[in-house]
């Protein structure tokens, strides 16, 4: 797909990977929907992508009501006059598999699976209003891919995320959208900083490095325009850069 003069939406866009990918967007022409529940940080991207002469609004989204799913996706429409591109990239870390309250390990699913679905689900309803298709692409993980036993509830998130992408690519034929998954390995973000230097430090020395969020923005770009993939897979790491899981076709 050419990004050029599409319209696009971007959760979590009030920083890290989010900002990265909504800025690349915007830089290829795209008009961007800055989608983040942090009104701060997402007119801060808007302003920089306003700035650097491209095109973006602020939208205030918590991605797990609908109603906001729905509204970011109706902003495209509204002021770029078209949906052709979402990356649903919201997502936290953190759980507490084994304590008494349930709270924050429910907390990641919500977030990071189920957020994932229902914004999916209302994107291919939108794209398909204009027939004309489109590309859905969900920020998954390494952990997604891999055992992560100090994260296996975010693990199994992404782990979802990926089955539930490659469960989709039959809607390329179908209807021409493509739905796709990115997974990172660790990456420079105010979330991975919030665990300290030394845990930082640690991750480096287990993958090899740390990315940085254009890298991830950078496969996104690969993604959107690279027709032939659908339902594909993704991976991004410091040693073995952009590559592809094994595809499965439907």
């Amino acid at each position: 797909m050419e990004i050029r003069d599409k319209g696009a939406v971007v959760s979590g866009a009030g920083s890290g990977i989010g900002r990265a990918m909504a800025t690349m967007l915007a830089e290829n022409g795209a008009g961007v929907v800055v989608a983040d529940i942090d009104m701060e940080g997402g007119k801060e991207t808007v302003e920089r992508i306003l700035a650097a002469g491209g095109k973006a609004v602020f939208k205030r989204c918590d991605v797990t009501r609908t109603e906001d799913l729905a509204a970011a996706m109706a902003a495209a429409v509204e002021h770029f006059k078209r949906l052709d591109i979402v990356c649903n990239n919201a997502g936290i870390g953190g759980e507490a598999l084994f304590d008494d309250d349930p709270g924050p390990w429910a907390k990641v699913v919500e977030i990071d699976l189920t957020a994932v679905i229902d914004a999916t689900r209302i994107a291919v309803r939108e794209m398909k209003k204009s027939r004309e298709g489109g590309v859905i692409i969900n920020t998954a993980s390494m952990g997604g891919l891999l055992p992560m036993p100090g994260s296996p509830v975010y693990a199994a998130s992404k782990a979802g995320v990926i089955n539930f992408t490659r469960s989709l690519a039959y809607l390329a034929p179908e209807a021409r959208i493509r739905v796709n998954a990115i997974c990172p390995s660790y990456v420079d973000t105010p979330l991975v900083r919030r665990a300290g230097d030394e845990r930082v430090e640690e991750m480096k020395l287990q993958v090899g490095g740390i990315l940085q969020p254009e890298d991830i923005a950078r496969g996104v770009i690969e993604l959107v325009e690279d027709d032939s993939r659908a339902g594909a897979i993704m991976r991004v790491t410091v040693r073995g850069g952009r590559d592809y899981a094994r595809e499965i076709r439907p």
